[in-house]
């Protein structure tokens, strides 16, 4: 990818709105997030204002959106079965459907699959203290492998993983299992390295934010597994602790970790990463999108050089 010198940039508001099924609900009570990250979706508890906010979207010529919700305690997204049909309703209007799954059986991925998801999402998770730990649920490793395959069994068109970085109270702990993983069970179209980010109010509010030689050692793991395909440092990264030439440089610091070790695009870059880049002979794409939206979709979003 980055022999092609281009960076893609992307810029996920206001073009594809997140959408939380469950409002704030959510029966786990993760040590990271508590609910915190649902709160800055716009609920639609019901089919029909899902489809109601869909019509809406499309209106506004919005070409997608994100569809995410809390989980029930053995990590399956609440009550994602009846909002199928309006999922597909949507996905009937033209709009790109990215869907955070959570763990799925056979029969639910299939439903998903009918629904006319696009893009299939979920944390991939690969030490099973962390899962036991942070989330609080039985699953393992393998449990996230198997969601995986089924997604593309049943012919989701395109699958994104995402890894969280240092989720495991701010220290590495699966990381890269999880990517050695995923390379024998699916074949992604992105992978999102998204990096744990300690949220005011949650139980881990005080533990160590990455480092920028742990982003950059993942994104390397994932580049040297997974050479041709997108690989993208998600929006959700820690900032610093406050708006300051600090909190700028390390920003900075896990975005060029991130650009070096191989990654091919960035979700909200700041001004700092977009200089560096150019400077490095890249051509900015900007893109109106999520970071996993496939090379395939470019055509149906706006974007510009810059």
């Amino acid at each position: 990818m980055n022999g092609d010198k281009v960076f893609r940039a992307y810029n996920v508001w206001p073009s594809f709105p997140s959408v939380s099924i469950s409002g704030t609900a959510c029966a786990l009570a993760c040590k990271h997030c508590e609910a915190r990250y649902l709160e800055y979706m716009i609920p639609a508890t019901t089919p029909d204002t899902l489809v109601m906010l869909g019509d809406k979207f499309a209106r506004e010529k919005k070409p997608g959106l994100l569809i995410s919700g809390g989980c029930d305690k053995i990590g399956r997204m609440l009550n994602l079965g009846k909002f199928l049909p309006a999922i597909k309703r949507l996905h009937d209007l033209g709009l790109i459907i990215k869907l955070h799954t959570g763990l799925v059986d056979e029969e639910l991925a299939k439903g998903i699959a009918d629904a006319g998801v696009d893009i299939a999402s979920m944390e991939f998770v690969g030490d099973a203290g962390t899962v036991s730990e942070i989330f609080g649920i039985s699953a393992t490793p393998d449990d996230y492998a198997e969601t995986f395959l089924m997604l593309q069994a049943a012919g989701i068109p395109f699958i994104a993983p995402h890894i969280a970085v240092c989720l495991h109270r701010g220290a590495l702990r699966g990381e890269k299992r999880a990517l050695s993983m995923l390379e024998k069970v699916v074949e992604p179209s992105t992978i999102a390295i998204i990096a744990f980010r300690p949220t005011k109010g949650t139980a881990m509010e005080r533990d160590p934010a990455p480092k920028a030689e742990d982003i950059g050692e993942v994104v390397a793991h994932a580049r040297a597994l997974f050479p041709d395909i997108n690989i993208v440092l998600g929006a959700l990264r820690p900032r610093g602790p406050e708006r300051s030439e600090d909190a700028r440089a390390y920003r900075l610091s896990l975005e060029l970790a991130a650009l070096e070790a191989g990654a091919s695009g960035i979700e909200v870059p700041s001004p700092g990463i977009l200089e560096e880049a150019r400077a490095r002979g890249y051509r900015i794409k900007w893109i109106e999108a999520y970071g996993v939206l496939p090379t395939e979709y470019e055509g149906r979003v706006k974007t510009h050089w810059a």
